[in-house]
């Protein structure tokens, strides 16, 4: 697979206080970049806790990797496993919102995506309807157990990739938070989480998905924010875009919208949404109308713009 483009979403922020320090570093996991921000005071010791949080992002990444060979997840099918407490609790949180998207999240997606070759090495390539059609009998979020450590999968394929970048964010921001930093930034790949204030609101500026600048900036306080997007790892046959944001119910590409953008109190929720709300497309905002602390914008093929009553406005880059 394709590294995906290291800034989905391109983070600005308001200058600091003199009185802080600030220590500003970028490292590769999960197949992008991560860049981590954080202020402290001057005595703080931000170097040593730089490198905490990046140890725990590697651990995360072990967890939930499918190419790592420490990881439980290598290969897609785990038929029936003990794991460990943390990643039987990242799939209940996986089933809980695709039981809210109908399906549109599903982390039994494997088989799907590996048909399309998107986690092979060999080239991409047009499955036949043979080939969809088997690797769809394999996608059932239903048939997925999950008892204490215990994961049943049934046959199932699972795949954490569209939780794990966000959930590597929150527990980044968990250990700057256990180590008395109160303010930061950290980016994984356009899965960002804005922790604390610095003067006035974050800025975070939206990727337009088919130039290379911005779609526009918005405001926000505190929280999450992750977009998904047909841009981030796709290949092209006779002039067509194929991308790896599959509808798990029809074994093919979300073709609705190109771009789909989450806020959320999470990056774990704002990674999935962001996902879901691709999927399900311009329909999927009245879903994130009804769960308390989801915002959600779409863009469609037309380069409209759709969003939740509750999305900050969108402002136009000068």
């Amino acid at each position: 697979m394709r590294a995906k483009i290291p800034l989905l979403l391109i983070s600005l922020l308001l200058s600091g206080c003199q009185s802080e320090r600030k220590l500003e570093e970028t490292r590769f996991f999960m197949n992008t970049y991560v860049r981590v921000k954080a202020w402290g005071n001057r005595d703080d010791s931000l170097e040593h806790v730089m490198e905490q949080v990046f140890e725990e992002i590697a651990r995360v990444e072990t967890l939930t990797s499918h190419f790592n060979e420490k990881s439980l997840l290598t290969g897609g099918s785990i038929d029936h496993v003990v794991a460990s407490e943390e990643l039987a609790g990242l799939l209940s949180q996986s089933i809980e919102i695709s039981n809210l998207s109908n399906g549109a999240f599903d982390p039994t997606v494997y088989p799907i995506l590996q048909v399309w070759g998107f986690y092979d090495t060999t080239e991409n390539r047009i499955p036949t309807e043979t080939e969809i059609g088997k690797a769809l009998s394999l996608v059932d979020w239903k048939s997925v157990e999950v008892s204490g450590d215990r994961i049943i999968t049934n046959g199932a394929g699972l795949d954490l990739s569209a939780i794990a970048k966000g959930y590597a964010v929150d527990r980044a921001a968990a250990v700057l938070a256990d180590k008395g930093i109160r303010t930061a930034l950290i980016d994984a790949g356009g899965d960002i989480r804005c922790v604390g204030r610095k003067q006035g609101n974050w800025i975070i500026g939206i990727k337009h998905p088919r130039n290379e600048g911005l779609l526009g900036t918005i405001e926000i306080i505190e929280g999450s924010v992750a977009t998904s997007g047909d841009y981030e790892n796709y290949f092209e046959i006779d002039g067509r875009r194929y991308h790896h944001l599959m509808d798990p119910r029809t074994g093919r590409p979300a073709a609705e919208v190109i771009s789909a953008t989450v806020i959320a109190p999470t990056a774990l929720q704002a990674d999935a949404w962001a996902t879901a709300l691709f999927v399900m497309g311009k329909q999927g905002l009245n879903t994130l109308e009804e769960i308390e602390g989801l915002e959600g914008l779409v863009v469609l093929r037309d380069m409209s713009v759709e969003k939740t009553t509750g999305f900050p406005e969108l402002k136009a880059v000068q």
